[in-house]
C-alpha cells in the first residue's frame, strides 16, 4: 500500500475516534454540524461497561461502543539447530467500532496498527461487517468480512486467549477471516453457522474469468450443561473448500503452514510446500470444552484431506490441542451459547486482581510421506501463567518446548530435527 494512502486512513480513523471522544459527557446529542439524512437526533448516555465505553439510547434501540486492545510482546529462544529471533513486537493495536442500530440490526468496523513484517502496511482491516438478527427468533446473517465458522479457538478472540498464541494445529487448519455471507441460528441447546467464504480481505487479484476460491462451512455446537460457572461444550465443524487464486502460487496450487506457537520467530517450520494440481480439499474440526467453576478444559482435533486432479494421490494431514487452565483465585469463564464461544472471566475476586495457570499440549501433522507431502510435525507443550490486575489488564508469561521432526524446515530453508525451547511474555491492555 501506498505510504500516503496508509497515513491518510490512518489519520481518519483516529481523528472519527477523537471526535466521538471529544462529544463524550453524561448525555450525549447528535452534532448540529451538516451531518447527511435531516435533522433526527437521539439522545445518548455514555457508561463505562465491563471496561469498554459504551454510547446507548435509554430504550436500547441503538449503541454504539469501542472494542481496541494493544499488546506488547516479547520472545527469547533457548537455540538448537537455527537461529531465532529474540525481540520485542507490537503484536496488535486495534481499534474497533461496534454498533447496534435501530435493535435488529449490528455493524462493526476493525483495523489493526500492530507491527508486521516488512513491506507489509502496518495497517491490517480485520472485522468488517453488518448482521441482521430476525426479531424473537434466533435467526441472524451476517454479510462483510468476519472469521469463518471453523475452529473453537480461531473463533475466539485474541484478547482472550489463555496463551500468546493460538495452538499450531489451529494456525495451520483454520483459515480465519475471509469475505463472506453466514447464516446462523441458535437457541437454548446450541447453535448451528452455515457460510459461504470467499478470498481472504487484500489477497483479491485479476483472475480473468476464473471463480474466486470459494468454500462452504457449517458449525454446529450443543451445550448439554449450560450454567454460569458449569458448561459442557461439544462442537463439530466442516468445510470444503476449493483452492485460491493467489499472487504467489500457481493455479490449483495450496500450501499449509503453521508457525510454533510465537510470533517473534515468524518463519513457519510447519510448511507443506506447494501442492499442486488440487480439485478441492475438506476439513474437518471436532470441539470439547468445559468449565466447572475456576477449572476450565478446552481441546480439539483436525483433518484435511486434498484430493487432487490426475490421478494423483490425495492427501491427509491431521493435528490436535488440549488445554487445562486453573484461575487460582477462583474466578470462572463466561460462556456464550449463541457463539458457541468462551467469553471473558469474571471480574477479580481480589483487590489485587486474579491468577491462572495453564498448559496445553499440541500436535500437528502435516506430513503425508505416502503422497510426497513433507512439511513436518510437531509435538510442543506450552505452559502459562495470566495475571489481570484488573477488568482491562493482562499479563502472560509462557514457556514452551517444541520438538519438532526431520522434515520441519519451511520448505528446505532451514534446519530439520530443531528441538527447541523458548519464553514468550505480554502486556495487553482492553480499552
Amino acid at each position: 500500500m501506498d505510504t500516503h494512502k496508509l497515513y491518510l486512513r490512518t489519520a481518519l480513523v483516529l481523528l472519527f475516534a477523537a471526535a466521538l471522544l471529544f462529544g463524550a459527557s453524561e448525555t450525549l446529542w447528535a452534532s448540529d454540524a451538516k451531518v447527511p439524512g435531516g435533522d433526527e437526533k437521539i439522545a445518548l448516555k455514555s457508561q463505562a461497561r465491563n471496561g469498554k465505553m459504551v454510547f446507548e439510547t435509554e430504550d436500547g434501540a441503538y449503541r454504539w461502543w469501542f472494542d481496541s486492545r494493544v499488546q506488547f510482546d516479547g520472545a527469547y529462544f533457548f537455540e538448537n539447530k537455527n537461529d531465532m529471533s529474540n525481540s520485542f513486537v507490537l503484536r496488535r493495536v486495534t481499534f474497533a467500532l461496534k454498533a447496534q442500530l435501530a435493535r435488529d440490526w449490528e455493524a462493526e468496523v476493525d483495523v489493526d496498527f500492530g507491527e508486521r513484517v516488512y513491506p507489509e502496511a502496518n495497517l491490517d482491516a480485520r472485522d468488517m461487517w453488518v448482521k441482521y438478527s430476525v426479531p424473537n427468533t434466533g435467526l441472524a446473517f451476517t454479510v462483510g468480512n468476519f472469521k469463518e465458522p471453523f475452529g473453537m479457538e480461531r473463533l475466539n478472540s485474541s484478547r482472550l486467549l489463555t496463551f500468546l498464541e493460538r495452538s499450531a494445529p489451529t494456525n495451520a487448519f483454520a483459515l480465519g477471516r475471509r469475505i463472506g455471507v453466514a447464516g446462523r441460528y441458535y437457541n437454548k441447546y446450541g447453535q448451528l453457522t452455515l457460510a459461504a467464504m470467499g478470498h481472504e480481505l487484500g489477497s483479491r487479484i485479476d483472475k480473468g474469468q476464473r471463480d474466486d476460491g470459494m468454500s462452504g462451512n457449517l458449525r454446529l455446537t450443543a451445550a448439554p450443561i449450560n450454567q454460569h460457572g458449569k458448561n459442557l461444550h461439544v462442537g463439530f465443524a466442516f468445510s470444503s473448500k476449493n483452492p485460491e487464486t493467489l499472487p504467489d502460487l500457481a493455479e490449483n496450487t495450496i500450501e499449509i503452514r503453521a508457525r510454533t506457537e510465537n510470533y517473534i520467530f515468524d518463519p513457519k517450520q510447519l510448511h507443506t510446500g506447494d501442492i499442486k494440481d488440487v480439485n478441492y480439499y475438506t476439513r474437518y474440526g471436532y470441539e470439547l470444552m468445559g468449565i466447572k467453576g475456576p477449572f476450565y478444559f478446552q481441546g480439539e482435533a483436525f483433518t484435511t484431506d486434498i484430493f487432487r486432479w490426475y490421478d494423483k494421490p490425495e492427501v491427509n494431514l491431521r493435528g490436535a490441542y488440549a488445554t487445562v487452565a486453573w484461575l487460582v483465585t477462583g474466578e470462572t469463564r463466561y460462556y456464550y451459547i449463541d457463539e458457541g464461544e468462551v467469553g471473558p472471566i469474571e471480574k477479580p475476586n481480589k483487590d489485587w486482581g486474579a491468577l491462572e495457570v495453564a498448559a496445553r499440549f499440541s500436535y500437528t501433522d502435516l506430513n503425508d510421506l505416502g503422497a510426497g507431502v513433507h512439511g513436518g510435525s510437531s509435538k510442543q507443550l506450552m505452559l502459562g501463567v495470566n495475571y489481570y490486575p484488573n477488568t482491562n489488564i493482562k499479563l502472560q508469561f509462557n514457556y514452551s518446548i517444541v520438538d519438532l521432526d526431520q522434515y520441519a524446515t519451511r520448505k528446505g530453508n532451514l534446519f530439520g530435527d530443531d528441538d527447541h525451547s523458548f519464553v514468550q511474555m505480554r502486556v495487553q491492555a482492553s480499552l
